[in-house]
C-alpha cells in the first residue's frame, strides 16, 4: 500500500506582503500585486544602459517586476551558446537587481540559462556526484526458446552508446531480463514469465570492457522468449551546450544550490534582497526512460519488488519521453501493466519531490526567497501532486491549450497546501497554436486577446500573470557592436522569439504600449482582489493522472460536461490522492452551511468530492473516502466505479467500494450530465448560483469580514476568435455570505454600493450583467469602512431595473429615451510607424485625414494598406439635454483594434476596454461637445511591409505568412441618450 504524507512542510512566500488600506492598495496597487514580465536577454550581450532603459520602461508601463531568462542568440546560425555565470555576467545580473531597486521593480531570475536546466562545468557525466542527466535504453533478442537457446552477447542499442558518447562516457548495463510472449503478434508478454538474471553471476563480463556481456538462456518451458538488456547512460542532453541536469537526483539538486551559494548569491551582496523569486520552466528534456543512478535499488527499497522484469512495459524507443509524444511502449504484460506503469510514475514524482522540489524549496527558504516553478507537466509526473512543494506553482496558456481544466489541475494543489499565488505564463501564441488564430504570432497579439487568456485563468484560481514576454531592445557596447547595438540587430529591434512565431514582443516598439497602463493597472486590481483570505471552491474532483494530453497532441477537455457544471455557478477543482492524505484534508461541518458536511472546511471547503470514471484508486485513498463518506461528506461517481487498485501488489478496493456505495450520501450516476440534478438533490448548491444557464465563470474568496466574487463571461468560446463573437450574459445571481454587495471596477480603481439587491438567509441575489469578455468583481461586506465605503442609507430590491446611486444618495434608473445619435464629420490624424535605421527606434510620419469619409480600418483609406501607429479620431456634436437635464448618454462603438482610450470634452474618462457600451453621460452638457478616441495598433502590418521589401530571414523559424490586419475604429458610432429618472430620494 502506497503511504502518501499527511503532514509535509509547505515551503513559505515571502516578498508579497502589502502595506497600504484596502482602498488605496485597490486604487493604485502595490508592485507585489502588478504583473510581472518575462525578460529575455541575449546572455551577457547586455549594456548597463540598455538595462536601465528596459527595466525603467517596464517599470512605468506598470509591471511590479521581472523574470529574468537568458537566452541563446535564436537570430543568428550556429550552435546555441550563452554566457552565463561568467564574471561579464555576474556583473549585469547585480546591475540588474541594482537598477530594479532604483524603480521600486523587483526581479526574478531563471534559476539555470535558458531550459531545461543545466550548468556549466559538469567534467565526468559518469560521476552520479555531478548529477548529469540520465536515461535507460534497451535491445532485445527474440525468437529464443528450449529448442533454440541463446548464448551470447547482451543486445546493446546503439542509440545508448551514441547518447553517452556525446557526454563523454560509455552506458552501463542495468540489468538483464526475459519475457516469454504471450502474444506475440501483439507484442504481449506474460507476467508470470518475466525475471532478471544476476549480473555477475548469470550475466558475465567480458575482458573488463563494460559494454561487453555475455548471457547463456536456455528456456525452462516452452514458447518463445525475448531477451532484453537494459543500459543506464548519460542523456548527453545539452542546453546551450552545457550538459542538462538530472531532475531526480540529490546529487544534481546540490550541485545547482550549491553553485546559486558559491558563484552568484555572493557577488550579488547587498542588491541580492531585490530578488523575489527564482523560476524553473516546464520539463521539456527528452529521455527514452526517465532514470537516475541507483534507480532498481530505489525502487524496490520503496515498493517491495524488482521491477527490471517488468521494464518492457515501460519503455518506448521511439518517444522522447515528453510532451512532444509521450511514450507508447512497444511491449505490454498480460496482467498488471497499469499498475506497473503507475508504479513507476509515482516513484518518478516522489523521486522528483524528494531529491528536487524539497531540497530546491529548502535552499530558496535559506535565502528569503520563493521558488517559482512549472513542474511535472512535459513528463510523467503527476502534477497535481508536485504543484504542493514550491512556493509559486505556475501553468501556462501555450502547454495546455487554454482549456479550463489544465489550469484548474492545480488549483485544488493551491488550496489545499494554503498557497496564496497561483502564477501563469501568458499568452504565447505562434502560427496555429495558441488560440489566437491560425495566424497569430509575434507583434500580433492584441491587448483583448491577452486579456481573453488571463481572465480565463483568473477564473480558475490562478492569480499571477507573467506576460510572455519582453526582449531587449538590443543595446550592446561591447566588441563587434554595430553602432551601439547587438551585431545583426535591425528594426524594429533585437528580439528573441522570431519575428513571426512566438507573442509577443510587449514593448514601446508597439505602439499599442500607448495605453499599457490601461490594462497594468486593470491586472493588478483583480490579482489583488483573487488574493484575499482563502478561496473557497465548490467541488473537488478526483482525480489521478501522470500524463496530461495538451495542445501539441490535441488537448482534450478532463471533466467534460459541455460547461453544465460551470454554467449554473458551480466551481470546482482536482485533486489527487496524495491531497486527500494531507493532515488538513478532513471532513468538517460547513463554516458557512451548518449541519453541512465539507471538505477541508479551513482551505477551499468541497461541499462534494466527485469521481468521474476513475476506474483505478490506491488502497489508502479508497479507505480515505470511506472515512470521509461515513462522516457526511457526499461522493458522486460518475460513469464507471473503480474496480482495480491503483498499483502493483495493492490490497483489492472492491470490498471497500461496495461498502462505499451502501452510504446514504454515496451516489452513482450514469454520466456527467445527471451530476447538476444529483448535487440539486442532495441539496448542494453552488457558492454562485446563477438562476439561468449562464456562460459566466466564477471564483470565490473569503475572509473574516468579506467575500468576494469574480466573474467572468467567457461565451463558452475554446478559442480567441470564438470569443470575438460571443453573446453578453445577463442573469440573476445568489451570492453565498451576508453583508452589503459593492462592486469593485478593476478599470477606475473605484468601489460602490449596489443600489438593487435582495438578502435572504445567509445570501445576496443581484443582477449579473457582463458583455463579451467582461469581468466583474463584487464583494459582500460585513465591514464597509474597511473598503472605505460611506454606505446609502437606503436601496431597492426591485432587480427588473437597472438602478444607480446618485452623487447624493438617492437611486435612479437609466431608462433609455429617445432615438440614437449618430456621431459623423469625424477627423483623423494618423500616426504611421515604419521602419528606421535606429533598430529600437520607428519613423512615424502624420497623415491627416479631414474630414474622414467613413470609419473603416486604417488598412482600407488610401496609402494606408501597411499602416501601424496611432489614431486619433477627432468629432464634435451639439445637445439641447444632458446631465444637468437628467439625460445621459451611451457612447457606443463599432467595431475597435486594438487599445483605445477616451477624451471627452478634454476629460479622459477611465475606459472599459472590454466594452463596447460607455457611458459618458457625466461627461456631458447642453451645447457643443467634444470627443476624442485614441486608437493604437500592434506593429504587425508594418513589420509585413518591412519584411515584404528587405527579405527578413531568421534562421531558426519558419517564414512569415501572415496577412494584415485591421485596426482603428470602424462602423457606427453613435450616443444611446438615457434618462435619469428618480425612485428613492436619498434619506438624510
Amino acid at each position: 500500500m502506497k503511504n502518501y504524507r499527511t503532514n509535509p512542510q509547505w515551503p513559505s512566500l515571502t516578498h508579497y506582503e502589502t502595506k497600504g488600506s484596502f482602498p488605496e492598495e485597490f486604487r493604485k496597487p502595490a508592485g507585489c500585486s502588478r504583473p510581472r514580465m518575462r525578460w529575455w536577454l541575449p546572455s551577457a550581450m547586455l549594456s548597463m544602459d540598455g538595462i536601465e532603459k528596459d527595466i525603467r520602461s517596464m517599470a512605468e508601463a506598470g509591471f511590479g517586476g521581472a523574470e529574468v531568462v537568458p537566452m541563446p542568440r535564436f537570430d543568428t546560425s550556429g550552435a546555441f551558446t550563452i554566457e552565463w555565470g561568467t564574471p561579464g555576467w555576474k556583473a549585469f545580473a547585480r546591475h540588474i537587481l541594482r537598477t530594479a531597486a532604483k524603480y521600486d521593480f523587483t526581479i526574478d531570475f531563471s534559476m539555470t540559462p535558458f531550459w531545461p536546466l543545466s550548468l556549466p562545468g559538469i567534467t565526468d557525466a559518469s560521476d552520479p556526484l555531478q548529477g548529469a542527466q540520465m536515461e535507460a535504453d534497451s535491445a532485445y533478442r527474440d525468437g529464443i526458446t528450449k529448442d533454440r537457446p541463446y548464448s551470447g552477447p547482451v543486445p546493446i542499442p546503439p542509440q545508448a552508446v551514441e547518447d553517452a558518447a556525446s557526454a563523454g562516457t560509455l552506458p552501463r548495463l542495468a540489468a538483464v531480463t526475459c519475457a516469454r510472449y504471450a502474444d506475440k503478434e501483439t507484442k504481449t508478454l506474460a507476467y508470470g514469465s518475466a525475471r532478471a538474471f544476476r549480473l555477475g553471476e548469470e550475466v558475465i563480463p567480458k575482458d573488463g570492457d563494460p559494454l561487453s556481456w555475455s548471457i547463456s538462456f536456455c528456456p525452462e518451458e516452452e514458447g518463445e522468449y525475448v531477451l532484453f538488456g537494459w543500459w543506464e547512460h548519460p542523456s548527453g542532453n545539452r542546453t546551450c551546450q552545457n550538459l542538462q541536469l538530472d531532475h531526480y537526483s540529490r546529487e544534481a539538486t546540490r550541485r545547482l544550490t550549491g553553485y546559486w551559494e558559491r558563484e552568484l548569491i555572493p557577488c550579488f551582496g547587498g542588491d541580492f534582497s531585490n530578488m523575489v523569486s527564482l523560476f524553473i520552466d516546464s520539463l521539456e528534456f527528452q529521455t527514452h526512460l526517465d532514470w537516475t543512478y541507483g534507480f532498481l535499488d530505489a525502487f524496490r527499497e520503496q515498493n517491495k519488488y524488482d521491477l527490471a522484469p517488468y521494464l518492457p512495459a515501460l519503455y518506448d524507443p521511439d518517444s522522447p519521453g515528453c510532451f512532444v509524444s509521450f511514450p507508447v511502449p512497444e511491449f505490454r504484460f498480460d496482467e498488471h501493466t497499469e499498475q506497473i506503469l503507475r508504479d513507476y510514475q509515482e516513484f518518478l514524482t516522489r523521486l522528483y519531490i524528494d531529491n528536487h522540489l524539497v531540497p530546491l524549496t529548502a535552499f530558496c527558504e535559506k535565502h528569503h526567497i520563493n521558488l517559482r516553478y512549472q513542474t511535472s507537466y512535459g513528463k510523467v509526473l503527476e502534477l497535481a501532486q508536485t504543484a504542493m512543494y514550491v512556493s509559486i506553482p505556475e501553468t501556462e496558456t501555450l502547454y495546455g491549450g487554454d482549456i479550463l481544466d489544465f489550469y484548474r489541475l492545480q488549483a485544488g494543489s493551491m488550496h489545499l497546501s494554503g498557497k496564496q499565488i497561483y502564477s501563469i505564463e501568458a499568452s504565447a501564441e505562434m502560427n496555429g497554436r495558441g488560440n489566437g488564430g491560425v495566424n497569430s504570432g509575434n507583434y500580433q497579439q492584441t491587448w483583448g486577446n491577452q486579456l481573453w487568456h488571463i481572465q480565463r485563468a483568473f477564473s480558475c484560481c490562478v492569480n499571477q500573470a507573467v506576460f510572455h514576454g519582453y526582449s531587449y531592445e538590443g543595446y550592446y557596447e561591447g566588441e563587434g557592436n554595430e553602432n551601439g547595438f547587438l551585431p545583426g540587430t535591425h528594426w524594429p529591434g533585437y528580439t528573441t522569439m522570431g519575428y513571426s512565431e512566438f507573442s509577443n514582443n510587449w514593448s514601446s516598439c508597439q505602439p499599442n504600449w500607448l495605453h499599457v497602463n490601461h490594462y497594468t493597472d486593470f491586472l493588478a486590481r483583480n490579482q489583488f482582489i483573487l488574493r484575499q483570505g482563502i478561496g473557497r471552491t465548490d467541488l473537488a474532483v478526483l482525480r489521478q493522472s501522470y500524463e496530461e494530453t495538451i495542445d501539441f497532441n490535441q488537448a482534450v477537455k478532463l471533466y467534460d460536461d459541455g460547461g453544465l457544471l460551470e454554467q449554473l455557478g458551480y466551481t470546482y477543482d482536482f485533486i489527487s490522492p496524495s491531497a486527500l492524505a494531507l493532515y488538513g484534508t478532513i471532513v468538517s461541518e460547513s463554516p458557512q452551511e451548518p449541519h453541512h458536511a465539507v471538505l477541508a472546511a479551513d482551505g477551499p471547503a468541497y461541499k462534494a468530492l466527485l469521481l468521474e470514471n476513475q476506474t483505478f484508486l490506491p488502497y489508502e485513498t479508497a479507505l480515505r473516502l470511506l472515512d470521509f463518506a461515513q462522516k457526511g461528506l457526499p461522493i458522486l461517481f460518475v460513469g464507471e466505479l473503480p474496480r482495480q487498485s491503483a498499483f502493483h501488489r495493492e490490497k483489492d478496493i472492491t470490498p471497500i467500494i461496495e461498502e462505499l456505495l451502501l452510504l446514504p450520501g454515496v451516489k452513482q450516476v450514469p454520466s456527467v450530465q445527471e451530476v447538476p440534478g444529483q448535487l440539486e438533490a442532495l441539496r448542494i448548491l453552488p457558492l454562485a448560483r446563477y438562476h439561468k444557464r449562464s456562460r459566466i465563470l466564477n471564483v470565490s474568496r473569503h475572509t473574516p469580514d468579506t467575500d468576494f466574487y469574480y466573474f467572468y463571461n467567457y461565451g463558452d468560446a475554446d478559442t480567441y476568435p470564438q470569443a470575438q463573437e460571443m453573446p453578453s450574459q445577463e442573469t440573476l445571481v445568489t451570492l453565498t455570505g451576508e453583508g452589503i454587495p459593492c462592486l469593485l471596477d478593476a478599470w477606475s480603481g473605484c468601489i460602490r454600493p449596489l443600489a438593487a439587491y435582495q438578502t435572504g438567509e445567509g445570501t445576496v441575489t443581484a443582477l449579473l450583467n457582463l458583455e463579451p469578455g467582461g469581468s466583474c468583481i463584487l464583494a459582500l461586506t460585513r465591514d464597509p469602512a474597511r473598503l472605505g465605503l460611506d454606505l446609502p442609507s437606503v436601496h431597492t430590491d426591485d432587480l427588473s431595473i437597472r438602478a444607480e446611486y446618485d452623487t447624493a444618495g438617492g437611486i435612479y434608473e437609466q431608462l433609455p429615451s429617445g432615438s440614437p445619435i449618430a456621431l459623423e464629420n469625424w477627423k483623423l490624424i494618423l500616426e504611421k510607424w515604419t521602419d528606421s535605421p535606429v533598430p529600437s527606434e520607428s519613423v512615424k510620419t502624420v497623415f491627416t485625414f479631414d474630414p474622414l469619409p467613413e470609419l473603416v480600418p486604417w488598412k482600407d483609406l488610401p496609402g494606408q494598406e501597411s499602416t501601424s501607429g496611432i489614431g486619433i479620431y477627432e468629432t464634435s456634436f451639439f445637445l439641447d439635454k444632458a446631465w444637468e437635464d437628467n439625460t445621459g448618454y451611451l457612447l457606443k462603438l463599432g467595431k475597435i483594434c486594438d487599445s483605445f482610450s477616451i477624451t471627452v470634452n478634454h476629460r479622459e474618462i477611465p475606459v472599459n476596454q472590454s466594452s463596447s457600451s460607455i457611458d459618458i453621460g457625466p461627461c456631458l452638457h447642453r451645447g457643443e461637445n467634444t470627443l476624442t478616441i485614441t486608437v493604437a495598433s500592434t506593429l504587425l502590418n508594418a513589420l509585413l511591409d518591412y519584411t515584404y521589401r528587405n527579405a527578413v530571414t531568421y534562421p531558426k523559424w519558419q517564414a512569415e505568412i501572415r496577412v494584415p490586419d485591421p485596426y482603428g475604429l470602424w462602423g457606427n458610432v453613435c450616443l444611446l441618450p438615457y434618462e435619469k429618472k428618480t425612485l428613492v430620494s436619498p434619506q438624510r
